[in-house]
């Protein structure tokens, strides 16, 4: 199973849960000795909330039905 942080608590089922692939989390002022992300995108991510920006370290690819879906209004870059 991939590794998804942060962890959530659902009050609805009582348990703590991963977060979804597609949820988005607001963490303000995040700081951390290293950040990673996958270097292969196999499914789709939409990048649509216009209100955010969005970034990956690369190089990054896109395979199989892989799809990175950029919104309106939205940034995204990878560096």
């Amino acid at each position: 199973m991939a590794e998804r942080i942060p962890l959530i608590y659902n009050p609805s089922a009582n348990q703590i849960q991963e977060t979804a692939l597609t949820d988005e989390i607001s963490v303000g002022i995040l700081t951390a000795a290293v950040f990673s992300n996958l270097k292969v995108v196999n499914t789709q991510l939409n990048l649509l909330n216009s209100s955010y920006n969005y970034l990956m370290a690369g190089p990054v690819s896109v395979t199989g039905i892989g799809t990175i879906t950029v919104g309106a209004g939205v940034s995204f870059v990878v560096v």
